[in-house]
């Protein structure tokens, strides 16, 4: 599937699964129903809110409070496999973190990604491609197995490795692990020194 043919898709409110930098995928734009469609084909519960992906620090602040300590894990950790959790800016509909203060963003270490992201202008919201509480997928088989009939459109790649991105919370005075992924504990720690 060409990059043309996917932004045609998402712009037009579908979903779609596409291998990342982590494990593979399941995305869509920062629509109310596109989102709900990936809840659906997932069985997510709406305690979880989407996260969303990002091209760059400029894009994180249009959306996210940052503060110090989150510029500098930002500056050093991203592009790459790391979620980090913000407070949300004043204005981002509450159907984006469903109600939720906190958004989570990643900006992915994954040409193709950004650059879908830059020709849309705009962030996606992508969650892993998967069944909720079952394993990550990474072969693009194996997500076609699981959602087909389900999403709007797959990228036929798999996925560059089958460990989900570090997680962590800025949005309250201590950070937070919330899960360890490729990005240990400690590196986060040293940045903070």
């Amino acid at each position: 599937m060409d990059k043309d043919k996917i932004i045609k898709i998402l712009i037009a409110g579908g979903v779609l699964a596409f291998p990342t930098d982590t494990v593979f995928g399941l995305g869509c734009m920062m629509d109310e129903k596109a989102m709900a469609k990936i809840y659906e084909a997932k069985g997510r519960s709406f305690n979880k809110p989407l996260p969303m992906m990002c091209n760059g620090l400029s894009m994180i602040e249009e959306y996210a409070e940052v503060n110090e300590d989150a510029r500098k894990i930002i500056e050093r950790f991203t592009p790459g496999a790391l979620t980090i959790v913000f407070r949300k800016k004043e204005g981002l509909p509450d159907f984006v973190t469903n109600g939720f203060p906190t958004i989570g963003i990643r900006v992915p270490d994954d040409p193709f990604i950004l650059g879908m992201i830059d020709a849309i202008g705009k962030p996606l919201m992508v969650t892993s491609a998967n069944i909720s509480g079952e394993a990550s997928l990474r072969r693009w088989k194996d997500v076609y197995a699981c959602l087909k009939g389900s999403i709007d459109g797959i990228v036929c790649e798999d996925a560059l490795a089958d460990t989900a991105s570090t997680i962590i919370d800025v949005s309250k005075e201590n950070i937070e692990i919330l899960r360890e992924g490729q990005i240990g504990i400690d590196e986060i720690k040293e940045v903070l020194q």
